[in-house]
C-alpha cells in the first residue's frame, strides 16, 4: 500500500482527521451538558462550583485543538498532492506550536484552581508537541529554501 498520495495511508489518515475533526466539534457543542453529567456522575451533587471553570477551560483548549486538527489537515492535504514543502506548511506547523503552548498554559493555570496527575500530563504533552512543531516548521522552512533553490536552477 502506497504510503502518500491518493488511495494511500495519508488519505486514509486524512479522512479519519476530518471524522475526529466533525467529532471534536460536536464535543465542542455539548460541553455544558456533557461537564453537568460528569460532575454529577462523579461529584453527586457537591462540587457544582467547578462547573463554569471546567465548561469554559474545555471550550476555549478545545477551539483551539480543532485549530491544530484544521492545520494538521492542511498538512495532510498538501501531503496527498505530494507537494508537503510549501510554505503554507510552515505556517501550519508554527500555529500548531502556538496553540500547543495556548493548551498548555491553561492547564498551567488549571493546576492552581484544581489539580490532577493528567492535568500534569497534559501540560507536559503540549508543551512537547508546541516545541516539537515549532523545531518541524524550521526543519520544512529549510527544506522549502532548498526545494525553491532546486526549482530556480532546473
Amino acid at each position: 500500500m502506497k504510503v502518500i498520495g491518493e488511495k494511500s495511508i495519508a488519505s486514509f489518515v486524512k479522512i479519519l482527521l476530518d471524522i475526529i475533526f466533525i467529532s471534536g466539534i460536536g464535543v465542542l457543542i455539548s460541553l455544558p451538558v456533557s461537564v453537568k453529567w460528569y460532575l454529577m456522575r462523579i461529584y453527586g451533587m457537591r462540587e457544582q462550583n467547578n462547573y463554569y471553570y471546567l465548561v469554559a477551560l474545555l471550550a476555549v483548549t478545545g477551539f483551539f485543538a480543532l485549530g491544530i486538527l484544521r492545520e494538521i489537515r492542511k498538512i495532510f492535504m498538501t501531503l496527498n498532492g505530494r507537494d508537503p514543502f510549501v510554505v503554507q506548511n510552515v505556517k501550519s506547523l508554527n500555529r500548531m506550536g502556538i496553540f500547543s503552548f495556548v493548551i498548555a498554559f491553561f492547564y498551567v493555570m488549571k493546576i492552581f484552581i484544581l489539580n490532577s496527575f493528567f492535568t500534569i500530563v497534559i501540560c507536559m504533552v503540549f508543551v512537547i508537541a508546541g516545541l516539537f512543531s515549532i523545531i518541524l516548521a524550521e526543519v520544512f522552512r529549510q527544506a522549502v529554501e532548498v526545494k525553491m533553490e532546486n526549482d530556480y536552477t532546473i
